[in-house]
């Protein structure tokens, strides 16, 4: 399969997680208005960042004077997973040169990496991630708009509250991220029901971040050890 026919592919086989990148991008058009971020910097942010998990993080500490450091470091952390998502996939990307990988690798995204896995081999994986990649930034700007529009109805509302979708975001991709994956699902699942217990004791976003991983790893841990016990 040419590289252009996977990238057909991964656009077809997106419509799932187009909706539900939808949904999420109006969640984060409105809570951005509610932080006071203007309209066409929340779009520049979901146009370049392009991560959910990411954007709401930072939303938290969206105030004046911004604190450049601390949202740098909290994005980076959110987004250390692309790091193993990359190794996970840099064999099926031979036959592409450096400089494709990268400029392609921008829209580098969780579902179509996952879903890329169980693929037959004659699929060009980076043209079916691109593909895939391309329907979720449409879906994910064009969706950030129009929560951006809608914030207005919610005007009296606690919007503030919307903040709930950023741990949602991650427990979600974590789980997510089993499909097909042919991994265990106990230690993702873990992972992401201790992200939203971590939100309702009201713990900030590191330590949601660092707790949920450490849960994981330790339910992983436990696992191997009891499996060849």
């Amino acid at each position: 399969m040419s590289t252009f026919q996977s990238f057909k592919l991964g656009i077809r086989c997106s419509g799932g997680y187009f909706i539900s990148t939808f949904l999420f991008g109006v969640m984060f058009g409105i809570a951005a208005v509610s932080a006071g971020i203007e309209q066409w910097q929340s779009l520049l942010m979901s146009a370049s960042v392009f991560s959910a998990s990411a954007q709401f993080v930072s939303l938290e500490f969206w105030q004046s004077p911004l604190p450049l450091g601390t949202i740098a470091l909290s994005v980076a952390l959110v987004s250390s997973r692309n790091v193993l998502l990359g190794m996970s996939m840099t064999y099926h990307f031979d036959g592409h040169s450096l400089l494709r990988r990268v400029v392609w690798l921008v829209l580098l995204n969780d579902p179509g990496v996952v879903t890329a896995l169980s693929l037959d081999k004659k699929v060009d994986r980076l043209g079916y991630v691109f593909g895939y990649g391309v329907s979720l930034m449409v879906s994910w700007v064009l969706s950030t708009w129009v929560g951006l529009n809608l914030a207005g109805w919610f005007a009296e509302a606690n919007l503030g509250s919307l903040n709930f979708a950023g741990p949602m975001v991650m427990a979600t991709m974590m789980i997510l991220f089993v499909k097909g994956s042919g991994a265990n699902a106990l230690p993702w699942i873990t992972s992401g029901v201790a992200s939203l217990l971590l939100y309702e004791l009201g713990s900030p976003n590191y330590l949601i971040l660092l707790g949920s991983v450490s849960v994981g790893i330790i339910v992983a841990v436990v696992h191997e050890c009891r499996k060849y016990a």
